[in-house]
């Protein structure tokens, strides 16, 4: 527990520090800088992917025996050909300051603290069978319907939404839509669950 609070502590000052470069970079009208903002972004969500992937990858860097240049090199490997030279300057100034041990912890708060500024909803949608292209199209369009607009003084911001799909044979049909930790339920198996509380409500009262 003391550790998990230690490395929020650390985590949280880090994270915030490449969120500000990022926006700095955001900020500026050249669309290549805002590109930048972004690739950051991704590129952190493969760093994150491939740490839970790899439990020993984070032990290792957090080895004091292990030498920078090695912890360096492994890093490089973790980035992709498109990652940004901002992403591998904030990963090489972490082994330099040794505190590549908690670069998930910062990875992920980095991540919340980015999702929150591009306002980034992660829905999950079940489905009995697979949905057509159509279908997906016109489903997300009525999410984003629903999830926005946020009005400002001056702005209108839409909601950008991450949408996931995934096959649930049990709904027996209709699709089921979770939100965060809202649940809307379309499905044939919900509506047959509805039905019968009604029934055995009836035949109660």
């Amino acid at each position: 527990m003391a550790n998990t609070m230690f490395g929020s502590k650390i985590a949280n000052p880090y994270s915030e520090a490449l969120l500000q470069l990022g926006l700095n970079l955001y900020i500026k009208e050249e669309d290549a800088d805002t590109q930048v903002f972004f690739q950051i972004i991704f590129d952190m969500e493969n760093l994150l992917t491939i740490l839970k992937l790899t439990p020993l990858l984070e032990k290792y860097l957090a080895n004091p025996l292990v030498p920078n240049k090695d912890k360096k090199d492994v890093l490089e490997k973790c980035l992709t050909k498109k990652a940004s030279s901002t992403t591998k300057n904030f990963l090489m100034l972490l082994v330099d300051k040794k505190r590549i041990g908690f670069i998930q912890a910062i990875t992920q708060t980095f991540l919340n603290k980015a999702y929150d500024f591009v306002c980034l909803k992660f829905v999950e949608v079940s489905s009995a069978s697979t949905l057509s292209k159509e279908q997906k199209i016109q489903l997300v369009e009525k999410l984003k319907n629903l999830l926005g607009p946020e009005f400002t003084t001056s702005k209108v911001y839409y909601s950008k939404i991450n949408v996931t799909f995934r096959i649930d044979k049990e709904i027996l049909g209709g699709f089921i839509i979770k939100v965060d930790s809202k649940i809307i339920d379309l499905s044939l198996r919900g509506e047959l669950e509805s039905l019968a509380k009604q029934m055995e409500t009836t035949i109660v009262s």
